[in-house]
């Protein structure tokens, strides 16, 4: 039963969508994992020079995240406080029950610079991805694109629900990409493969 209510909820809204380029000033962030355990802060860095389009900007401080995790006396506790690889802050903050945190897109440049990063719970980096490791020139080519950004992922993106140490993401293309969080490891799956690699993943 719980491996069918997963691939159920990994399937709902699989026909991506993708955002306007309408970004808000940047703001702190906080997410915290579904179990209560681990909490994550997003400080918005200072280097708009250092993303795509904006090189005559000011460049400064990257932004950085602080890792809390819950005590035993109910507090949050703070384990690490490193910088990330986003030079303003990243679009999309995840955290697991793990403690891990995903970060999806960059604030204004979304397709540009670290695309997808994945940390441990003490801010340690495991690994981090470009667009160009994803997808081939010619499928780049073909993505959305506005002033700044290059909208490759779609609004169905999570934590695989039988098994937190995975996350997945759609993309525009309607294919399916999975990370194993402790590994960094990824794996993509057409949109034509979709169904048998998500039978795959509850066996």
């Amino acid at each position: 039963m719980r491996t069918g209510v997963a691939l159920a909820l990994l399937l709902a809204n699989w026909p991506c969508s993708v955002s306007a380029d309408e970004w808000p000033a940047p703001v702190p962030q906080h997410a915290l994992s579904e179990n209560g355990q681990y909490l994550v802060r997003v400080v918005p860095g200072e280097s708009l020079g250092d993303t795509y389009g904006f090189a005559e900007s000011k460049k400064g401080v990257y932004a950085r995240g602080e890792f809390y995790q819950k005590q035993p006396d109910r507090s949050y506790r703070l384990m690490a406080d490193v910088p990330l690889l986003n030079p303003v802050a990243p679009a999309n903050i995840l955290v697991s029950n793990l403690g891990y945190m995903v970060t999806f897109d960059n604030w204004h440049n979304a397709g540009y610079g670290k695309i997808v990063a994945i940390y441990k719970s003490n801010g340690q980096l495991v690994r981090a991805y470009e667009i160009e490791g994803l997808y081939s020139s010619e499928q780049i080519e073909s993505i959305p694109r506005t002033t700044s950004s290059r909208h490759w992922l779609s609004s169905n993106y999570g934590f695989n629900p039988g098994n937190q140490g995975q996350v997945y993401a759609y993309d525009f293309f309607g294919g399916l990409l999975l990370i194993d969080l402790p590994t960094g490891f990824r794996e993509y799956c057409e949109r034509s493969k979709v169904m048998s690699c998500l039978l795959q993943q509850t066996k």
